[in-house]
């Protein structure tokens, strides 16, 4: 689901779709069918038609009406732009999303260069496997997903256990953490490269700036020296941190220009001059 999602993105941002911003959900979603397979659409008041069941079971453990989620507060622990509807999509191959897209989207203009992320992900007996994820061609959206139909128990990720309903990026049907929630550090959201730089002047781009707002949007914030220093100590207690070998931003800025960097692949905060313009890695902490 994730790969034909940010594959449809991607087109879209190279035929100049991404310029700009859209005023609501719907408005986005009427060109993004354009690139995306689509059986059925269902509107905020609808959402149910577009998923397995009408309740899930969340993370917390408890009953959820899908018709609930209706707008971006719903599904976003945080402000996350102005709020709008969502939009219930059931894709041609039969996997079901509510997206809710940022209105306050900067935008991704044709010539902005596009970065990738992995995701480690479950493939069955225990084991993981790292998969093509998401890019900054997705920074404005944010959706839950259904993984497995009308089978099995319906449900989020429990005691880190995962279920058939996964989240993209940040969106969640309950309030709890959408990301990992990492002993001695608190909630980590990984968002990789899918956050869009700042453009300060027609000539300048804050990428830095770009990666601190899309934390303060859904209520965190960039991890500070100290966080990396605990999350890197946790690496090899959970899968999701193992695959971090890059380049994170740090909330500490060194000038006006350029920022500290956490160094997942060494395990240690990287003082040297990283410019803010440079695209580097998202990860957001909160509790």
């Amino acid at each position: 689901i994730v790969n034909k999602v940010t594959k449809a993105m991607e087109n879209m941002r190279a035929n100049g779709a991404l310029v700009g911003n859209y005023s609501s959900t719907e408005e986005f979603v009427n060109e993004l069918q354009k690139y995306l397979k689509i059986a059925k659409r269902c509107d905020s008041s609808h959402l149910s038609e577009c998923w397995p069941t009408e309740k899930v079971t969340t993370s917390k453990g408890e009953i959820f009406d899908v018709n609930n989620a209706k707008t971006r507060k719903d599904l976003i622990n945080g402000t996350g732009g102005e709020d709008t509807d969502n939009v219930g999509l059931i894709l041609a191959d039969g996997g079901a999303i509510i997206l809710t897209y940022d209105t306050s989207s900067t935008g991704f203009d044709i010539g902005d260069a596009i970065s990738s992320s992995n995701k480690s992900l479950p493939v069955g007996f225990g084991k993981n496997k790292d998969f093509p994820y998401t890019s900054s061609a997705t920074a404005s959206i944010d959706f839950v997903m259904e993984v497995n139909g009308s089978k099995g128990a319906n449900s989020e990720t429990i005691n880190n256990k995962y279920h058939d309903i996964r989240s993209f990026k940040v969106a969640k049907f309950s309030k709890g953490c959408a990301g990992l929630d990492v002993d001695g550090v608190g909630c980590i959201v990984i968002l990789g490269s899918s956050f869009e730089c700042i453009n300060e002047t027609p000539y300048a781009k804050n990428c830095w700036a770009g990666a601190k707002k899309a934390c303060s949007d859904i209520g965190m914030s960039l991890p500070s020296q100290s966080d990396c220093t605990k999350i890197y100590s946790k690496k090899k207690n959970y899968s999701e941190l193992s695959q971090l070998n890059d380049k994170f931003w740090e909330v500490e800025e060194m000038s006006k220009n350029s920022a500290y960097l956490c160094n997942f692949s060494k395990g240690y905060t990287n003082g040297h001059d990283y410019k803010k313009d440079t695209a580097y890695k998202t990860m957001c902490i909160g509790n």
